[in-house]
């Protein structure tokens, strides 16, 4: 089973082309996996979700 470190998301300013965007990526197995990119700024929700 794959073992998720840290998911991150961190703002990118690329100056040579001008733009900003977010990317969200993930530690895994101690290997980074890039899950994707957006130019709208992600909402950071925390969930704590109890088992019974």
């Amino acid at each position: 089973m794959d073992k998720i470190h840290e998911i991150r998301v961190e703002e990118v300013h690329d100056h040579g082309e001008g733009k900003l965007f977010y990317r969200v990526y993930m530690e895994v197995n101690e290997t980074i996996k890039i899950i994707g990119e957006s130019q709208t700024k992600p909402e950071l929700v925390r969930y704590v979700s109890e088992v019974y």
